[in-house]
């Protein structure tokens, strides 16, 4: 068996991979909680002779493969966990039976992504000097997976990281990175805002925090549309505001979470500022209070260039896709974590295009080639780092 076979044997893989691409998405569970996540990938990748640690980091998996020969350590990464999104009824027969939970990001394509890549690697193990690491992480979308998992030892020993994932704006056929700075880094805020509860019908006796709420989200956003300059990558969300349940009650707090987006710390220390001091000021003029807490984040994912340039040599050898380099990007993801611990590349690979429901829809789905092509560049890519 040899290199130039992997794409013949990808051909027969690749319905197995959708197959449990499927099952995945029929059974979606939150950040450190993928219990049957975690046992469905422990017997696939022991099926593959693979010895598998489980509970890494939280749910988290790990599993080695020794090439023939000594050489150095390549980790390649694929989260694990949902969403809480409600999946839009009857959209497909492998919809999500978990209500309230679904992969609406695609982490279900980047687990069977990385089983199609441990099992090409698998079969060609006597081609390797060095070591792969497949390493499933829990809990990318709250950003504490990667943390959790680098504390559990997964990075020890690894010379090289590589991750890819699937992305709704790009044509199958695409694959997507840059050298450097990729994928945004991100802060989670959350503001409570201290009102006084009162009687619906009687306003002036009570402090109403939905009001002050309601100002805030909407002052937020003069961070980057009056203070911003044009073109700087940063982005102020309001993704969840909370407060109250009875029509005729002023309640005495709200609550408003989002996220911060950004590029460069400059940007990010301003904007964290101009958070507090809007909440703060909005809210006492209006004769509330606001307390604001971060309370997670990741950093801006930098990619390594001769880690890249490996990426696009495996792209190119598929002869089935093409390499756009996409600039700086404006979402997030925690594999940044593990970037800046060893050197390594993101990739996207494009699932979607015009029309496609976004990343975190409640109909988000993707073209299913995308999990194949992903398995294809990773293992290419690491039988070209670990060549004898």
């Amino acid at each position: 068996m040899t290199h130039d076979d992997l794409a013949r044997d990808l051909t027969r893989l690749e319905p197995s991979l959708i197959t449990l691409r499927r099952d995945l998405h029929r059974h979606p569970e939150l950040g450190f909680r993928e219990e049957r996540t975690a046992a469905t990938l422990a017997e696939a990748l022991g099926r593959l002779g693979l010895t598998v640690r489980t509970g890494v980091g939280g749910t988290g998996l790990v599993a080695d493969l020794e090439g023939d020969a000594p050489g150095p350590t390549i980790l390649l990464r694929a989260d694990m966990d949902g969403l809480p999104v409600d999946e839009a009824a009857g959209a497909r027969d492998y919809a999500s039976r978990n209500a309230g939970v679904m992969h609406a990001c695609g982490h279900d394509a980047h687990m069977a992504s990385l089983v199609g890549a441990a099992t090409l690697l698998c079969e060609r193990r006597h081609h390797l000097a060095g070591r792969v690491r497949f390493a499933f992480q829990p809990a990318e979308e709250t950003v504490g997976g990667a943390l959790a998992m680098i504390e559990a030892g997964v990075l020890d020993g690894v010379d090289r990281a590589l991750a890819a994932h699937v992305f709704s704006p790009l044509p199958f056929g695409v694959v997507g990175t840059t050298p450097g700075p990729f994928f945004g880094g991100v802060d989670i805020f959350s503001i409570e805002v201290v009102g006084r509860a009162g009687h619906g019908a009687m306003p002036e006796s009570s402090v109403d925090p939905v009001l002050a709420t309601a100002q805030i989200v909407v002052a937020l956003q003069s961070i980057v549309a009056r203070e911003t300059k044009p073109g700087e990558r940063l982005v102020v969300s309001v993704t969840n505001v909370e407060a109250g349940r009875a029509v005729n009650v002023v309640v005495d707090r709200a609550h408003l979470r989002g996220t911060l987006r950004w590029q460069k710390e400059s940007e990010r220390q301003r904007a964290k500022s101009r958070i507090v001091d809007i909440a703060k000021g909005v809210a006492m003029a209006l004769r509330a209070e606001a307390n604001v807490t971060f309370q997670g984040f990741a950093p801006v994912t930098v990619n390594d260039p001769a880690n890249v340039d490996a990426v696009g040599q495996a792209v190119r050898a598929t002869q089935r896709a093409e390499l756009l380099d996409t600039g700086p990007l404006t979402v997030s993801e925690d594999f940044a974590f593990f970037l800046e611990k060893v050197p390594g590349c993101l990739l996207v690979v494009g699932s979607g295009g015009p029309g496609a429901p976004p990343h975190h829809h409640h109909a988000f789905d993707l073209d299913e080639r995308a999990i194949g092509l992903t398995a294809e560049v990773l293992a290419r890519a690491t039988l070209a780092g670990l060549a004898k």
